[in-house]
C-alpha cells in the first residue's frame, strides 16, 4: 500500500484530445509491439527529457517551406484517414 501511495504522489494525469482514427491505429501498432499507447508516450516523454530533443523530425523540406504549419498539420492528420496508405 505504501508503494502505491508514493507512486501516485510522483505521477500526474496528463490528458489530450486525439482523433479517434489516429488513436485506433496507434493502439493497433503498440499492441503488436507488446505494449500500449500510454507506455509508448511515457517512453517518448522520457526521451525528450533525456536528450533535450524531440525524437522525430519536424523540419520542413525546402519545397514545403511555403506551406504554413497549420496547413502541414492538416495534411498530416488527413493522411491518417487515407485508407489507401499502408502502415
Amino acid at each position: 500500500m505504501h508503494k502505491r501511495a508514493t507512486l501516485e504522489r510522483m505521477t500526474v494525469l496528463f490528458r489530450c484530445r486525439v482523433e479517434k482514427p489516429l488513436l485506433k491505429k496507434v493502439n493497433s501498432v503498440t499492441q503488436r509491439l507488446g505494449t500500449d499507447t500510454g507506455e509508448v508516450f511515457r517512453i517518448f516523454l522520457a526521451e525528450i527529457a533525456r536528450t533535450g530533443r524531440i525524437p522525430v523530425r519536424l523540419a520542413l523540406e525546402p519545397a514545403e517551406a511555403a506551406v504554413s504549419p497549420w496547413e502541414q498539420r492538416a495534411e498530416t492528420l488527413e493522411s491518417f484517414y487515407d485508407e489507401s496508405k499502408a502502415w
